[in-house]
């Protein structure tokens, strides 16, 4: 009995034999927004998608003696890149509601964002009640938190996200991924790269990418994301090899780390399933300052990119 001598908070379904979460919704009208949502994707043929990275800084903008006041109205999405240790901010930022708006509008028109948690991913500190708001009515969403137990997949969907991010980065253990199959098909393992798979600890899982993605392959993933972390926030393009060796078992990959618009035909010439998007590459950055500029070109489907426009924006310095 879910809450009684089930603390998960899960539920069996007598007709599949699958557990689950359930989701709660405040409205009729809020689930069958839901629905249609979730149905569309189901029913759109496979195509490549572009994803614009979103690492959002929940964590506290003020403290106080010890006490920490979370002001969600002005969370930032940052440009981040990596030290060889963890994620870290760069020198760009802008407004959550004003680069949702950019990403999401007619002129870069992304299906699906991935928002990071960056106090979840570095601090095992996801920052639940700012995420709850920046996430409210907007479904199209991987959500990255520092996944680390099947709690944090329950927590993740109990905020109607489409897909739940089980990142190596924090994970303690690779046998993880086989507890969230179990739970949810709406959960994708994504492997952060440098010279290897980074874990959490050493010994958590192979150091070997091809060894990795197999042991993912052999649980049932049949979709995976890959992000190469010395390339992620740089714009630098990403590595042929990698995603050739990557694809080569098999399954559907998603690549991040230095990809921008640019890298979208040949990335999808090469089969792979989309990209995971440079969180402030040229053409982002231009059109977050300029929302209404008339030179753009605008994505509509997957065979059409975007060329960046003359004069383009750097971003928000912090």
């Amino acid at each position: 009995m879910a809450g009684v001598d089930n603390k998960d908070g899960g539920y069996i379904c007598r007709q599949c034999g699958r557990k689950a979460v359930p989701l709660d919704f405040v409205s009729e009208k809020e689930l069958r927004s839901f629905k249609e949502d979730n149905m569309e994707q189901d029913q759109a043929p496979k195509s490549f998608k572009h994803i614009p990275i979103m690492p959002v800084d929940t964590r506290s903008l003020l403290s106080f003696a010890g006490i920490d006041i979370p002001l969600g109205s002005v969370a930032e999405v940052v440009s981040i890149k990596w030290n060889g240790v963890g994620l870290v901010r760069t020198e760009y930022s802008a407004k959550f509601t004003k680069y949702w708006k950019a990403v999401s509008g007619q002129r870069y028109n992304a299906p699906e964002i991935m928002l990071m948690d960056l106090a979840g991913i570095m601090e095992s500190r996801p920052n639940f009640e700012v995420l709850r708001q920046l996430l409210k009515r907007k479904f199209n969403v991987w959500l990255e938190i520092g996944m680390r137990n099947e709690d944090d997949l329950f927590d993740a969907f109990a905020m109607g996200v489409s897909f739940a991010v089980a990142g190596s980065l924090c994970c303690r253990h690779i046998d993880m991924f086989k507890e969230l199959y179990e739970l949810s098909d709406k959960c994708i393992p994504c492997l952060y790269l440098d010279e290897g798979v980074v874990w959490e600890r050493t010994g958590a899982g192979p150091r070997d990418m091809g060894e990795a993605i197999e042991a993912l392959k052999a649980i049932g993933f049949e979709e995976i994301a890959i992000i190469d972390l010395p390339r992620l926030g740089t714009r630098s393009g990403y590595s042929k090899e990698l995603v050739a060796k990557a694809l080569a078992h098999g399954l559907s990959i998603y690549v991040g780390g230095g990809i921008t618009e640019k890298d979208f035909d040949s990335l999808e010439q090469m089969g792979v399933a989309g990209a995971l998007v440079d969180p402030f590459t040229p053409i982002i950055a231009d059109i977050i300052e300029s929302p209404e500029g008339s030179a753009a070109a605008t994505i509509t489907s997957s065979s059409s990119r975007l060329d960046a426009p003359s004069g383009s924006a750097s971003g928000n310095t912090i």
